[in-house]
Order: structure tokens, then C-alpha cells, then sequence
């Protein structure tokens, strides 16, 4: 009997970069104006589920918040760094090692500017074999067409599968549709053994 193929398939944010919106609505507000400053929580969704789903230019997105927060675009751009600014170093460079035997992948409900910047600047180019990305797919995480699309790409039925995402819906979805192993990642340490393990495992049809 053949050994199965093992495939990571990891979400992005939380798993190896640290969002923060602190920062991020910090660049967006106006000293000394009247009344308190209006944060990223105030925007109306839809303006970032379009941009998210690749429904809206990045021109668009970012002339919207920019008309929002009363701010210039140069702000816009200095938020949305900022926000995905930190990685998690060591576990980018523990997936890094794991990619050297095994096929990496992410899934991940991300947008054009963040998506550079965690590429130019966190992750490098080429990190990962393949990139699922809302914005280029037009869904996103939970719905189960997106899990369906990487599942037939990738030809997950006959691999093992291994999904990180820090979203338990995320995770849910994902085994519904028989993904096996569905890790909801807390920790990047506590992660890192389970994959360490799991990918010591020796599956077989």
C-alpha cells in the first residue's frame, strides 16, 4: 500500500501574523478634532467584504476609508501595514522547514494590500506552494464552497489533510467537508508539536 500524501493547509491571519487594530485605527485618527475619532469598527462591512471578495479595486477600497476617517490615502496604506505588521517569527520559519518535505498551501480570507505587504515583508516570495485567496476566488471561509474549490484543486480526497485556521467556524467547515486533521490554532508553540507529530505519522491507504 502507498503512503498518502500529506497536505498542510494553513490560514494566515492569527496563524502567522498578529493582527493588530490598535495600530491600525492609531493611523487613521485625527488629533485634536472634535469629538472622538472614528475607528475601522465603524466602516460599513460591506466596504470590506467587497475589497476582500475582489469586488472593489484597491483605488476604490482605499479612496472609500480615506472619505470615511477624513484622512489622506498615504494614511489609509499606514493603517492597513499596520495591522499585519508583526509575524510570528519562529513559526514562520518552522512551516518554512516543514515545506522542505511536505506540500504547504494557505487558505485565507485576505485582501491585495494586506496580502503584499505579509508577502514582501513577513513571509518572502514564494513561501507557500499555492495561494487560496478570497479576493482572487470571490468566496470566502466558512462557506463550503470555498473548502470544495481547494479540495478539487489540490485532490484532497486522496491525501491527508492537515487545516490551521484560529477561526473554530473555520475549522468546523472544514471537517464537514472531511478535511481529517482540523487544528484551531491557539498557540504557535502548541501548533508546532502537533504538526511535528502529525507529520511523523506514516498513513497509509
Amino acid at each position: 500500500m502507498k503512503k498518502r500524501e500529506k497536505l498542510f493547509i494553513f490560514d494566515i491571519g492569527g496563524v502567522f501574523v498578529k493582527l493588530d487594530p490598535a495600530s491600525r485605527d492609531c493611523a487613521v485618527s485625527k488629533p485634536g478634532s472634535a469629538g472622538p475619532s472614528l475607528r475601522y469598527s465603524d466602516v460599513p462591512e460591506a466596504i470590506f467584504r467587497d475589497f476582500r471578495l475582489g469586488r472593489s479595486t484597491e483605488p476604490d477600497y482605499v479612496q472609500a476609508l480615506a472619505g470615511v476617517f477624513g484622512v489622506p490615502a498615504e494614511s489609509v496604506y499606514e493603517a492597513e501595514h499596520a495591522y499585519v505588521a508583526e509575524g510570528f517569527g519562529e513559526f514562520i520559519g518552522f512551516v518554512r522547514k516543514l515545506k522542505e518535505n511536505h506540500r504547504v498551501v494557505c487558505l485565507s480570507n485576505n485582501q491585495a494590500i494586506h496580502w503584499r505587504y505579509i508577502s514582501d515583508n513577513l513571509l518572502g516570495a514564494g513561501y507557500f506552494d499555492r495561494a487560496y485567496l478570497s479576493q482572487d476566488m470571490g468566496l470566502e471561509k466558512p462557506d463550503r464552497m470555498i473548502f470544495q474549490a481547494v479540495s478539487e484543486v489540490e485532490g484532497c480526497s486522496e491525501k491527508d489533510v492537515i487545516f490551521i485556521d484560529d477561526i473554530e467556524e473555520n475549522v468546523v467547515a472544514a471537517h464537514e467537508l472531511g478535511w481529517q486533521n482540523c487544528i484551531l490554532h491557539r498557540d504557535p508553540f502548541e501548533t508546532a508539536e502537533l504538526l511535528t507529530a502529525l507529520a511523523a505519522e506514516h498513513t497509509l491507504n
